[in-house]
């Protein structure tokens, strides 16, 4: 599907009456308060995992890649994902807006040593920043957002107390993204039914090395060098069908553009795009579904999916040899809740790059299998056990003649204290 094509598809989908509103934000503050009041809020929670892990994974915490090269298993106890944030809210006599703000953070930022006994000496990871401006009028409500938030394309996750940093189905299936932005809204609610949409301005993420004599790709990767900024939109909508019903579907689309050998006569711009689909669907009490669907070009790294974001083709002329890489995924859950304070869930995920055009030693197809049981012991405190499966397909050919596989497995073993 060619860039213009999937931009069309992008316009098509949005037009769709359903959409979800983003559910991987904190919860809405309450009404402001009077101008001359700040009402803070403190939330988060302390979270304890312990993982067993099976065979080899890139990363002990999370079953994300099982290793082409094996290592063997190994037993993990972390308490990184632990979280804390503070929720803000006023009223701005000036502009009459309604302010909100929130400030989030874990401990997944790294190490501070690359040896097993500074393990638990988690670095602080700023998750969310942001403020939020909103107006209520007779056709709904119109807010702006500024600061750190997360994107518009596949904004669900999947229920998981061991996997919740790196949330379960990354690199599976599971886009996700928190960028610094800029984001228009409108809201507004009809009966049983809701809908919302927004565009936003986001600071362009890649992997990209530096090009043009950069010292670092940090703050001047291929995304800063185009000086475009990443567009992304959605539309969402809610509705409710009685007796537990609830239905919740969202669109979004994304567009960037890199700049590739910057600087030099072959420098480039390759563009890129994203279209998510996300699904919740509450079927009575006792059940709940959902998942996502994504296809792009040129956009992986930026959702932190499995595939490079772009290819060289050889032997092209020079300023048109790199190309966007297409990659699909998608992931689905079950939530079966028999009783309030027990639920079991069961869930896959699945992503793939084109591997006619990856590298030697990329990863090309990855799939997860997940499912656990999680106890709901009160307001506060939740815990549970949960199992994942991973199976990693490598290229080891060029053009996709070879791949290898390899598999790995890991329990999950958790406690929360919510607050």
């Amino acid at each position: 599907m060619t860039a213009s094509t999937k931009f069309l598809a992008g316009v098509l989908a949005l037009s769709l009456p359903l959409a979800a509103i983003a559910q991987t934000a904190p919860a809405a503050a309450a009404p402001a308060p009077a101008a001359d009041v700040v009402k803070f809020t403190p939330y988060g929670f302390i979270l304890a995992n312990g993982f067993f892990t099976g065979n080899s994974l890139a990363d002990q915490d999370y079953p994300g890649a099982a290793q082409a090269t094996l290592r063997g298993g190994s037993v993990l106890f972390s308490g990184r994902q632990s979280r804390i944030g503070f929720k803000m809210a006023t009223r701005d006599d000036w502009s009459g807006a309604d302010l909100t703000g929130v400030i989030e953070f874990d401990f997944s930022a790294g190490h501070t040593s690359a040896v097993s006994t500074a393990w638990y000496n988690g670095l602080m990871r700023l998750r969310l920043a942001s403020m939020t401006a909103a107006w209520k009028t007779e056709a709904g409500t119109v807010s702006v957002l500024a600061g750190q938030d997360v994107g518009l394309v596949n904004t669900l996750f999947a229920e998981s107390l061991a996997w919740v940093a790196k949330p379960l189905f990354w690199q599976a299936g599971n886009l996700w993204r928190r960028s610094p932005q800029f984001r228009v809204s409108w809201a507004n609610n009809f009966g049983d039914f809701g809908v919302n949409a927004a565009v936003a301005a986001l600071s362009p993420a890649t992997t990209d090395a530096a090009s043009g004599g950069a010292a670092a790709a940090v703050d001047f990767g291929a995304g800063n060098q185009s000086r475009m900024p990443n567009i992304e939109a959605r539309l969402a909508g809610t509705a409710k069908f009685g007796d537990g019903i609830t239905a919740a579907v969202g669109v979004g689309y994304h567009m960037n553009t890199r700049r590739v050998s910057y600087g030099t006569p072959n420098q480039q711009d390759v563009d890129g795009n994203m279209l998510g689909v996300d699904v919740d669907l509450g079927l009575t009490k006792y059940l709940q579904l959902k998942g996502e669907f994504y296809s792009g070009a040129g956009a992986d790294d930026t959702y932190n999916a499995i595939g490079a974001a772009t290819y060289t083709v050889a032997g092209a002329p020079a300023g048109t040899a790199v190309k966007a890489q297409e990659t699909t995924g998608y992931w689905a859950q079950a939530i079966a809740k028999p009783l309030p304070w027990a639920w079991v869930t069961l869930g896959l995920g699945h992503a793939e790059a084109d591997k006619a055009h990856a590298a030697t030693g990329a990863r090309i197809n990855s799939d997860q299998l997940a499912g656990g049981l999680i106890f709901n012991a009160g307001k506060y405190w939740r815990f549970g056990v949960e199992y994942a499966q991973v199976e990693t397909e490598y290229l080891t050919a060029a053009g996709g003649a070879a791949t290898t596989k390899q598999d790995a497995t890991q329990i999950g073993v958790s406690s929360m204290l919510r607050f």
